[in-house]
């Protein structure tokens, strides 16, 4: 374990954390797809972020999640974002 990929993989926690925190309250003041959709983009990014903290403190959890699976989450995440993005 390097202490760079340490502190690379806790920063993308909080970062996606505070934004996901942000859309959320945004979410909660207006109720509308639009933010339900962004929402739950910002939120699939920040639970990929948090479950790439176990790989770094064991092996076997970097070997369940391959490269494909974390192409996916991105994806995934992405289109919901679009998605809410083109809502109107």
């Amino acid at each position: 374990m390097e202490v760079i990929d340490f502190i690379i993989r806790v920063g993308l926690v909080v970062a996606t954390a505070v934004s996901f925190e942000i859309i959320l309250l945004t979410y909660l003041r207006l109720r509308n797809r639009k933010m339900m959709l962004m929402t739950v983009g910002f939120g699939i990014f920040f639970v990929h972020a948090f479950i790439t903290i176990p790989e770094l403190f064991n092996e076997a959890y970097a070997a369940a999640l391959d490269e494909n699976t974390h192409l996916l989450f991105y994806l995934v995440g992405l289109l919901f974002i679009l998605f809410g993005i083109l809502k109107d």
